[in-house]
């Protein structure tokens, strides 16, 4: 019982935040945009693959570089 109990202490005491680098990254989404359904893709500084560079923008990502984002590992 105290171990589970120091469990729940240490789960509720850490933080769960997301690095600067992707606070950053996002500004807010745009409403109204539209774009082409070509596909060349960009790996948003958000870590997220999107169809091509108006998505990302319209998504309201700040910056990206060109290819897919590489699969995550977990």
């Amino acid at each position: 019982m105290k171990s589970l109990f120091v469990a729940i202490i240490v789960f509720a005491s850490c933080k769960c935040t997301k690095p600067d680098a992707v606070k950053d990254c996002n500004g807010p989404a745009i409403k109204d945009c539209m774009c082409t359904m070509q596909y060349d893709p960009v790996c948003g500084c958000d870590g997220k693959t999107y169809s091509n560079a108006c998505v990302a923008r319209c998504a309201g990502v700040k910056t990206w570089t060109k290819g897919e984002c590489p699969p995550v590992k977990n």
